[in-house]
């Protein structure tokens, strides 16, 4: 389905509230993707880039962060972060990530070799999504590049229409990706049909997010891995995708946030089975001014969770202060990322021991947390007193698979007499 150019909708008080503002972290990353379109990549950064997908297409993660890390790094970028983190789960890595990592290989795969098909999402995901940033910049072509380079390396709707609706996944598995890769994702040759759909936010049940199915009005249960973390209008538009651990359903990326109006829109133009005709139910939630421009672009996100990334700094700047139980885990020689992760896990427990329901909303964040390298071993030294073994249970029962069996492990740590006496206590 074409997209039509829109008219820059005349916002109200409300949607200019909620507009991004310019910023200095923003002002950076425009003049980094300058600086990108007027100096590509060197014949030595881009050889780093074609060598770190490879290692990915074999399944070693290792070896593509080494060579990513090898080249000119583009500060602002937090992908070398989003697979430093599948790094530290190591062994214990579930295979969906390694299936999201799959679909993130076959983007940048297609990207290195300028494949038209990403060429053709961008211009659809401009013209539905980027009415006003467009109308700016169509008499200079630096600037469009500039625009364009930027939604193509940093808006996931536009990986989204070149992996699915283009084809770009199912290629990639079938033509590139080897064994080392594929033995470890998790029905990844299931994902190449799914459909973007809306959803409903019903409530969490242990370990799952329950939401409706506007599209077709059935309930479904998918994993909880921090969808709803910032999702203040209780309506997702996203593609579900199988997984065989429970509940056998998960979002293939973060999903995007809309309001209850915006998903409608979306569902029965789903109904219609008008290609994109989703794509242009979104396009016209913005024209309407029930949006604002960029309200689709999703935070970058660990494949291991759908929980933001922390900002990526861009310059030296003084350290934040820091809590006090930080301090006390600093001073006994823990890093800052694991001493940060040993807080969560102890604000895990208290609220655990508050209520199962307050244990599930904060499920994604222990998950986060344990997947810090380090962070396991800590909470064994941390975490384990007497009193806490019940808590860890609780916990289990709340956080997907591959993190359940590290609270059991804790649990039954803290029973047994090697347990510190420590309590877990309150940050701060």
């Amino acid at each position: 389905m074409p997209i039509s150019r829109k008219r820059r909708p005349r916002r109200s008080r409300h949607d200019r509230r909620r507009a991004p503002r310019t910023n200095r972290e923003q002002r950076v990353r425009l003049e980094s993707m300058r600086s990108l379109v007027e100096n590509p990549p060197d014949g030595h950064d881009l050889d780093c880039l074609i060598r770190a997908v490879e290692a990915g297409g074999r399944g070693d993660a290792e070896g593509s962060l080494a060579c990513e890390l090898a080249g000119s790094v583009i500060l602002e970028s937090p992908h070398r972060f989003v697979l430093k983190d599948l790094v530290d789960h190591g062994e214990r890595a579930p295979a969906w990530a390694y299936s999201r990592w799959c679909a993130d290989l076959a983007y940048r795969s297609m990207l290195l070799a300028e494949d038209p098909r990403t060429d053709a999402a961008v211009r659809y995901v401009l013209a539905a999504l980027y009415p006003g940033s467009l109308a700016r910049v169509l008499d200079d072509k630096v600037e469009f590049l500039v625009l364009g380079t930027g939604v193509a390396a940093g808006d996931h709707l536009v990986a989204d229409l070149a992996l699915y609706e283009f084809g770009g996944l199912a290629d990639y598995i079938s033509e590139r990706a080897e064994a080392g890769l594929l033995d470890r994702t998790d029905r990844i040759r299931d994902w190449v049909n799914a459909q973007m759909r809306a959803y409903e936010f019903v409530g969490v049940r242990g370990c799952r997010l329950v939401l409706h199915d506007l599209v077709d009005g059935g309930e479904v249960e998918v994993l909880n891995i921090g969808a709803m973390s910032q999702a203040s209008d209780e309506a997702l538009v996203g593609r579900l995708v199988p997984i065989t651990c429970e509940p056998g359903l998960m979002f293939a990326a973060r999903p995007i946030s809309v309001d209850p109006g915006t998903a409608r829109t979306v569902a029965e133009a789903v109904r219609t089975s008008e290609p994109l005709a989703w794509l242009e139910a979104l396009s016209t939630a913005l024209v309407a001014g029930r949006q604002a421009e960029g309200f689709h672009r999703t935070a970058a996100t660990p494949f291991t969770s759908d929980l933001p990334m922390p900002a990526v700094v861009v310059d030296e700047a003084a350290p934040a202060e820091e809590a006090g139980r930080i301090i006390d885990l600093r001073a006994k020689g823990y890093s800052a990322e694991v001493a940060n992760a040993v807080t969560v896990l102890e604000v895990g427990l208290i609220a655990a021991e508050i209520s199962d329901r307050a244990a599930a909303a904060a499920s994604p964040h222990i998950a986060a947390a344990m997947g810090t390298a380090g962070a396991f071993e800590a909470a064994a030294m941390e975490c384990t007193g007497t009193d806490t073994a019940a808590a860890w249970r609780v916990l289990a029962a709340v956080v997907p698979d591959h993190i359940a069996e590290r609270c059991r492990i804790l649990a039954r740590h803290a029973d047994s007499a090697g347990g510190s006496p420590r309590r877990a206590r309150r940050t701060g």
